[in-house]
C-alpha cells in the first residue's frame, strides 16, 4: 500500500519538473507552488479522526447557585468557588471546591480571601490570582492550590493608580498581566507584567493606541515578548497586538471584530473572532490575515493549541463543534453538542473533556420576525468526554 502511494505522487512530481524545465528557456524563474494535504495522507497524523462523545456529565450546579466555575485542576478534575453550606456564622462565605468523576459530589479544598468577581485559575490548573482590597489599596494576591501558600504580588493604590482590566494569564502559565493608568492624568496607559518565576512586577507605558479608555483585556504571549489588546469604545471593538520594545510596549497591528475573544497560537500567531462572526488568523511574520472558520460565536482552544471547540448558528438551534487545527484549517469538524449556547468552555489538561457552561435553549414557535417572544432558556454547566 505504501510503495503504491508513492508511486502514485510520481506524475505530480512530474508535472511540476516540466513546468519548471520549460520556463528555463525564457531566463531564471521562481514560482511558489502549494499543493495541498489530501484527506489520505492526513489520517496518519496523530488525532486524525472527528471527534466522538462518550459520556455527558451534568454537574450538579443550579443557576441558583452562587457559583463560578475556573476550570481544571488535572486532567478530570474541575474546580470552581462556591458558597459555603450554611453553619454557625450567619455571613456567606466561598470556597474553591473541587468535582471529580462521576461528578456528583463537591468536595472542599480551601477558603481564598479575594474579591470573588475577580478571581483567575492558571491554565496548568495549579495557581488562583485575585486581589482584596484593604486600606493601603488593591492586594494582588498569587495562590497555590497545592498548598494555600500565598504571594502578594503587589498593590495598586486608588489616590495614584486605576486598574482598568482583569488580571490575565499567559497559556504557558508563566506571565500575569493587566492594565491600569495614573489617576492624576489618565493618559498615561502602562501594561503590568508580573513574571510568576522571577517573582516580579515590569512596567510598560503603551505606544500608538489611538483609544485608550476603555482597554478591557491584555493577554501576553509564551515569551513575554509580545501582547493582545482588547479595545473597547461605544461602537467597535478592536483586537491590538503589540510587541516588547525596551521599556515600552508599541502597538503593530489592530483590528476591528465582533468580540473579544482572541487567543495566542505561537509568538507568532494569534486567532481572534472578527465581525460577522469570521475566525481569523494572523501571521506577523508575513503580515497574513487569514480565515479559519464562518459564522462563529464563540471558541476556546485547547492549552496545546492543537484543538478548537467553537458553536454556531444552525438553523433555528445552536451547535458546539470540536475539531482539529492544522495549518491554516480545522480538520475533523465534529458536532459534539446541539441547542446550547455556551458562554464559556474550558478543554481538560490531556484534551480529552470539555467543561461547557452556559445556557440551554429551547426554540420558540416560529413567529412574526417584529415579535419580542424569544426562546426559553435554564443555566446547566456539563462535562463531554470524548472517545
Amino acid at each position: 500500500m505504501l510503495l503504491n502511494k508513492r508511486f502514485a505522487a510520481l506524475p505530480v512530481l512530474f508535472t511540476v519538473l516540466i513546468i519548471l524545465l520549460s520556463g528555463c528557456a525564457g531566463g531564471l524563474q521562481s514560482e511558489t507552488i502549494v499543493i495541498p494535504s489530501t484527506e489520505e495522507e492526513h489520517i496518519v497524523d496523530t488525532g486524525s479522526k472527528p471527534f466522538q462523545v462518550k459520556r455527558i456529565y451534568r454537574l450538579p450546579i443550579s443557576e441558583t447557585n452562587d457559583s463560578q466555575l475556573l476550570g481544571w485542576t488535572d486532567p478530570e478534575s474541575v474546580v470552581g468557588l462556591f458558597q459555603d453550606a450554611p453553619g454557625a456564622t450567619r455571613h456567606l462565605t466561598q470556597s474553591l471546591q473541587r468535582l471529580s468523576p462521576p461528578y456528583e459530589q463537591l468536595v472542599k479544598m480551601q477558603s481564598v480571601n479575594v474579591d470573588p468577581r475577580n478571581i483567575e485559575l492558571s491554565p496548568n490548573g495549579k495557581y488562583i490570582v485575585g486581589f482584596n482590597k484593604t486600606q493601603d489599596g488593591m492586594l494582588l494576591k498569587l495562590i497555590s492550590l497545592s498548598d494555600g501558600r500565598e504571594t502578594n504580588m503587589g498593590t495598586i493604590k486608588p489616590r495614584e493608580e486605576l486598574l482598568m482590566t482583569k488580571l490575565t494569564w499567559s497559556d504557558n502559565s508563566r506571565y500575569i498581566s493587566y492594565l491600569i493608568t495614573d489617576v492624576d492624568t489618565g493618559s498615561v496607559v502602562k501594561m503590568a507584567v508580573y513574571d510568576t518565576t522571577a517573582g516580579q512586577v515590569k512596567l510598560y507605558p503603551l505606544k500608538g493606541l489611538q483609544d485608550t479608555s476603555s482597554i478591557s483585556e491584555a493577554k501576553m504571549s509564551d515569551d513575554g515578548q509580545s501582547v493582545l489588546i482588547v479595545v473597547k469604545n461605544k461602537r467597535t471593538i478592536s483586537i491590538c497586538m503589540g510587541t516588547v520594545d525596551g521599556s515600552s510596549v508599541n502597538i503593530e497591528y489592530e483590528h476591528q471584530t465582533g468580540g473579544d475573544q482572541m487567543a495566542w497560537l505561537n509568538k507568532d500567531q494569534f486567532v481572534f473572532l472578527g465581525t460577522e462572526g469570521t475566525l481569523y488568523e494572523y501571521d506577523r511574520r508575513n503580515r497574513a490575515l487569514s480565515v479559519l472558520l464562518e459564522e462563529v460565536l464563540s471558541f476556546q482552544l485547547s492549552q496545546d493549541r492543537k484543538y478548537i471547540a467553537y458553536s454556531q448558528q444552525d438553523n433555528d438551534s445552536i451547535s458546539i463543534y470540536a475539531g482539529r487545527l492544522q495549518g491554516n484549517d480545522v480538520l475533523y469538524k465534529a458536532s459534539v453538542y446541539q441547542g446550547f449556547m455556551p458562554s464559556e468552555m474550558f478543554w481538560s489538561l490531556d484534551n480529552d473533556n470539555l467543561l461547557i457552561n452556559g445556557q440551554k435553549i429551547y426554540s420558540a414557535p416560529r413567529v412574526q420576525a417584529n415579535s419580542e417572544q424569544s426562546p426559553v432558556s435554564y443555566s446547566q454547566p456539563f462535562i463531554i468526554k470524548f472517545e
